[in-house]
């Protein structure tokens, strides 16, 4: 899957290494990665543009992530966003609660190389 031109990704999570794997996969396929280390940075980056899919981590400092999903449906309803969880939820509490913050999807850390490409060709194509 080659992304289109000008197709930017926005990874706000506090942790390098998702970054560093994002920026791994994505940057070869011709998407733009753009980084967020917390919840307010990841704010201020929707501010200065548009992208095409963020991916959210639940726990951050100084924002949570369900924090900083309903800013971004406050201020860009139309925003597609992926929250990332480290652990999975047997009974699904946290996706339907993701799902009704506005969240397309979510992903359970640790996840797959072929997760990341799942919603890419689902949510962007």
């Amino acid at each position: 899957m080659m992304a289109g031109p000008e197709r930017h990704i926005l990874i706000v999570d506090d942790e390098q290494g998702f970054h560093d794997l994002f920026r791994f996969i994505l940057e070869p396929l011709g998407f733009t990665v753009s980084s967020a280390y917390n919840g307010l940075e990841g704010l201020a980056r929707l501010k200065e543009r548009d992208y095409d899919i963020v991916f959210l981590d639940v726990h951050m400092p100084k924002m949570t992530g369900p924090e900083l999903l309903k800013l971004i449906k406050g201020i860009k309803p139309l925003q597609l966003v992926v929250i990332m969880s480290s652990g999975s939820d047997p009974r699904q509490a946290f996706e339907k609660t993701a799902k009704e913050l506005g969240a397309v999807a979510c992903m359970f850390k640790p996840f797959e190389l072929d997760q990341i490409m799942e919603n890419l060709k689902k949510f962007t194509a």
